[in-house]
């Protein structure tokens, strides 16, 4: 056939390939002389016919591990790793300190403007938790979102609905139009917006990394600490409606964060690659040039990429990192809202109440920095240090009900608050370890769902296990329950790679 003869011998030598000269989409390799028969008038090629797909199968996986060799570092050489990057990261800690004044507050906010309606707890219950809800739910469409519009666009939208909402907020008279105007629009604005200081940051770092996630967490502990005395005074010399107004311009200053958003490719070191994004929206333009200026197609577009990215469910990594973050969110937020009740009946003043919570939000503080810092390390497990911060938090939730006194409840709640600080500080980095960069966002959206879910779910139950108990103690057991089983999930990870590779390689395996 014009080919030399060569032996399995001098294939071997070459790791499989004889002319390294040829590229791979080029290879030919001579096949074996066979033996041909007659089979029902038909002719059938027998060993050589074996061998030869041995040796493709063979050359796909050689061309494979050099393909994600090859990608894996050209993608580490072009993060800028600083540079802008501490720009996005300043951008990032902005929209932070703002989505924080925006949620947390809702009590200190329309607390006295809902009594005085005299609204009924349930509906009070529907107008934070139906936003609770939203804000997760938001989280699925920023891929799609961004792949067609942009981080900057994306994140610009968003803190205009965050600002608009407390704008028409102001001019509330009924529980029902504070559902539409704070639950709705405030929801999506901060759901996009937290999905995007989540997953901007690790576009733009690989060694430093933690120290920049770190920073950011700090803005959304910041928002937690200043927003109350803030928006206490601002009640205290304008009123209802002339504080929200003023919340409203000062939650515009998310749009400056916004605008720092560039993407990675303006600096990268080589600007030859695109991201997950844009590899996704040239490719549905290419297939219908016009599909860009049709509203229609778009929509189209936005609702196609989340049914694809759903299909992530299937890998047992990405449900026990959901699943486990979605239990434990929801549960440390039902503990810190139960926390206050629990400690007054057991015989804390209000002000002792207080001081017990300020020392959490600094436990945390101090956590969320320390930890996802020490993650630029490259020995430091992440996986352990997430298991370690939820074991924490399961065994002092226990603990928490059994102790009294204003010292032991601080020591004990302060612990409880570092736990939560070093598992919420790895949210975004245990995702990128476990389903990569591009996975990343379409990986938040599905925990968004979850985490939607389990706060209409959970957090109800945890309220009528209480009222039916008559006991807080019993309801932060049930809590502690949701942090165990999140730890019995991460305990199955080794399991749930060593799954998803096993079915990678079956599925390279296969002929293409």
């Amino acid at each position: 056939m014009g080919l030399s003869k060569v032996t399995f011998k001098d294939e071997h030598k070459n790791g499989g390939i004889v002319n390294v000269s040829y590229k791979p989409d080029e290879y030919e390799v001579t096949k074996p002389e066979t033996e041909v028969s007659e089979n029902n008038g038909g002719r059938e090629q027998r060993s050589g016919g074996v061998i030869d797909e041995e040796i493709k199968i063979e050359h796909r996986h050689v061309r494979e591990e050099e393909k994600e060799k090859e990608e894996k570092e050209e993608s580490e050489e072009e993060l800028p790793d600083g540079g802008w990057g501490w720009v996005i990261t300043f951008g990032c800690i902005t929209i932070a300190i703002a989505i924080n004044f925006a949620g947390p507050c809702f009590g200190i906010l329309f607390s006295g403007f809902l009594l005085d309606l005299g609204t009924s707890s349930t509906n009070v219950a529907w107008i934070f938790n139906l936003r609770s809800f939203i804000v997760n739910i938001a989280a699925l469409f920023l891929d799609p979102l961004v792949a067609e519009w942009g981080w900057r666009k994306v994140g610009f939208v968003s803190s205009l609905l965050l600002s608009l909402g407390f704008a028409v907020s102001s001019f509330a008279n009924s529980a029902l139009y504070l559902l539409c105007s704070y639950s709705i629009l405030t929801g999506i604005g901060s759901g996009w917006m937290m999905g995007t200081i989540f997953s901007m940051i690790p576009y733009y770092f690989k060694r430093r990394l933690g120290i920049a996630n770190a920073l950011m967490h700090g803005g959304i502990c910041v928002g937690q600490m200043a927003g109350p005395p803030m928006i206490t005074y601002l009640q205290e010399q304008y009123g209802f409606s002339g504080s929200t107004l003023i919340m409203a311009a000062i939650l515009l200053n998310g749009c400056v964060g916004a605008a720092v958003l560039h993407p990675v490719e303006w600096h990268m070191k080589t600007r030859n690659k695109e991201n997950a994004w844009e590899r996704k929206t040239k490719k549905k333009i290419e297939m219908d040039p016009d599909a860009k200026t049709r509203p229609c197609a778009t929509v189209s577009r936005v609702f196609t990429t989340i049914f694809t990215n759903l299909e992530l469910l299937r890998s047992p990594r990405v449900l026990i990192i959901t699943v486990a973050s979605a239990l434990n969110m929801t549960s440390y937020l039902n503990f810190l809202m139960f926390a206050p009740f629990a400690l007054q009946t057991s015989g804390l003043s209000l002000e002792e109440t207080s001081w017990c919570m300020s020392v959490s939000g600094f436990c945390m503080l101090v956590a969320r920095l320390v930890v996802s810092s020490l993650t630029d390390l490259p020995r430091l497990s992440k996986r352990g240090c997430y298991m370690a911060g939820t074991a924490t938090v399961f065994v002092t939730t226990i603990a928490f009900t059994f102790v009294r006194g204003l010292t032991w409840s601080s020591v004990v709640i302060g612990v409880w608050a570092a736990g939560v600080g070093a598992f919420m500080s790895l949210h975004n980095l245990i995702m990128v370890e476990y389903v990569g960069l591009d996975k990343l966002v379409p990986t938040l959206g599905i925990c968004g769902i979850f985490s939607g879910l389990s706060s209409v779910i959970i957090g109800p139950v945890i309220g009528v296990i209480r009222d039916v108990s008559q006991s807080y103690a019993v309801s932060m057991w049930a809590l502690s329950g949701c942090f165990a089983v999140a730890l019995l999930l991460w305990l199955l990870m080794p399991a749930a790679v060593a799954y998803d590779q096993r079915r990678e390689g079956k599925r390279m395996d296969s002929p293409s």
